[in-house]
């Protein structure tokens, strides 16, 4: 059997001091088990009360695709020494080729999740401030992975630019450096965002925070992603980095873990029950063209964007229009407090 797809064999190699490359392939298919069964958990819940997929649940996909394709390199890449202290050149270089694979993945997959989380907050966002802010930060992230992806492929001599263990690379330290910077810094707006949208909708505290303490589990990433960097920064060409690697290949697979997983919490039932009272009423009144002008000087709502007048449309159709509101999650909700509103006026 070809040496690149030994990783299908069983492996019975013990784990030592000097042979981790075992217990980097456990960790690998572990973390990544453990992201597929969120992952299916929780687009399942969402499907089933959705009844439809919209461009977050593909960008969602996509970042499970790419990241199980990643965990398929690491695991190669074990498979053939990475994580033992002796290595043949033929092992080398099937290691070499399945990081170089792994870190354009790993990127792809980070941007993905991302930018599937800000599609979801895009999407139930009210104000036109937060969707333009929100979208900024989309575009940001796409183009700071378009240019990490490309670093990351050319970053060293072609055409062997598959080498990034070897001194023909440019310094791949600070390239890790600026991108797990980065990275932190827009997870930590990706946080600070949801928290926003959250607070601004006139609903009890404690589901307020049920709702945050959706989004929070992603500081969880950040601090993987600062192990990850903490691990990878001092490897050098000059240290036997097939072996000192392992480590930090294996905190980068408990950040993508960790990312696919907090963004699939979301996605619970609990979470929509949550804000089944506010942010969903107003996305659908505002999807079919309501206005929830009203609502926002009755309390409703704290931020209008550019809303329409929803008191014209009760005189029109009267307060049963009020009633009951089929809502984008394929639930409906108790519109009391719509038809309050409505009778008010």
């Amino acid at each position: 059997m070809d040496s690149s797809w030994r990783f299908l064999e069983v492996r019975g190699t013990p784990i030592t001091a000097d042979t981790q490359a075992t217990g980097v392939s456990i960790a690998t298919w572990f973390l990544t088990s453990t992201f597929l069964i969120m992952y299916f958990s929780g687009q399942t819940v969402k499907y089933v009360m959705l009844r439809r997929l919209r461009l977050d649940d593909y960008l969602m996909l996509f970042a499970t695709i790419l990241a199980f394709g990643m965990s398929l390199a690491y695991s190669i890449a074990a498979s053939n020494g990475l994580g033992n202290r002796i290595t043949s050149p033929a092992e080398f270089d099937v290691i070499q080729k399945a990081l170089y694979a792994a870190d354009i993945l790993y990127i792809l997959t980070v941007c993905c999740v991302k930018l599937s989380i800000l599609g979801f907050i895009h999407h139930i966002s009210t104000d036109e401030k937060k969707i333009q802010l929100v979208f900024w930060l989309m575009i940001f992230i796409v183009l700071s992975a378009v240019a990490s992806i490309f670093a990351a492929a050319f970053q060293c001599q072609t055409p062997r630019s598959w080498e990034t263990l070897t001194l023909r690379c440019f310094n791949q330290s600070g390239f890790w450096i600026a991108f797990s910077v980065l990275d932190m810094l827009t997870d930590t707006l990706i946080i600070i965002a949801s928290a926003v949208l959250v607070w601004n909708i006139n609903i009890p505290t404690s589901r307020k925070a049920v709702v945050i303490g959706c989004f929070a589990p992603r500081i969880l990433v950040v601090a993987a992603a600062a192990c990850r960097l903490a691990y990878l920064a001092p490897i050098s060409p000059h240290q036997n980095p097939a072996f000192r690697l392992w480590i930090s290949v294996v905190c980068t697979e408990v950040q993508v873990c960790l990312s696919i997983s907090t963004a699939c919490i979301p996605s619970v039932k609990p979470l929509f029950e949550a804000i089944e009272a506010g942010v969903w009423q107003a996305d659908d009144l505002r999807r079919r063209g309501l206005s929830l002008e009203d609502l926002h000087s009755k309390g409703y709502l704290k931020d209008t964007g550019s809303l329409m007048e929803l008191a014209d449309h009760s005189s029109r159709h009267g307060t049963n229009a009020f009633e009951r509101i089929s809502l984008n999650m394929g639930s409906t909700f108790e519109a009391s407090e719509l038809s309050r509103v409505g009778s008010a006026d």
